[in-house]
């Protein structure tokens, strides 16, 4: 999705993921635990996650949507941690290498254009003992469920630049990281992964 559709979706945004929060928050919280040391929060969007992320945390926040940002002020303002944002496309940062121990991304991978670049991106900038921390949409493997995603991806691709047809783990096996931790959210269509640079 392009960094206009993101501003002009902005408004709308919680509207449409407040019931997926609801769903999605005890997972979340499980998988946040491992946030640790210097993080990067790759599309932070509105800031729902937050609320999800352990205490004292010092996050840099990125997000390809100026509006996006803008929206998440509050739930920035209320972490009891320290947050900076900045706008940024994930696929090119502006960050050193070897910058962060941990990296965080929530449905970021089904939206970025060339994901296989986007996380040796992120691979980069990560610590050599650093960790990928990763809640994402993915294709099911289960043809029942994959079939019908693979078919919708057309046109949540044409309207929205959202892929529900990504092959998450083999990208970033692709992009040189060793899946440490692989927990299915919702059936194999929703996960929670870690992953550490091979």
């Amino acid at each position: 999705m392009s960094k206009q559709s993101y501003d002009g979706t902005a408004r709308y945004f919680d509207y449409f993921a407040t019931g997926d929060m609801r769903r999605w928050s005890p997972s979340q919280r499980a998988l946040f635990k491992n946030l640790k040391g210097k993080v990067l929060y790759i599309g932070i969007g509105t800031g729902q996650e937050i609320v999800n992320f352990p205490e004292g945390l010092n996050i840099t926040a990125a997000d390809l949507s100026f509006e996006m940002l803008k929206r998440s002020n509050q739930r920035v303002e209320n972490y009891p941690g320290k947050i900076n944002r900045c706008q940024m496309d994930a696929e090119v940062t502006g960050f050193a290498d070897n910058t962060f121990d941990t990296i965080v991304t929530v449905c970021v991978l089904c939206t970025v254009k060339q994901p296989v670049n986007c996380l040796q991106e992120l691979k980069r900038v990560l610590k050599p003992d650093g960790q990928l921390v990763m809640f994402e949409h993915v294709l099911s493997k289960n043809p029942v469920y994959g079939l019908p995603l693979k078919m919708m991806s057309y046109i949540t691709e044409y309207l929205q630049g959202t892929y529900l047809d990504r092959n998450t783990i083999a990208n970033v096996e692709r992009a040189g990281f060793k899946i440490h931790s692989h927990k299915n959210v919702y059936l194999d269509i929703v996960k929670a992964l870690i992953a550490r640079p091979a």
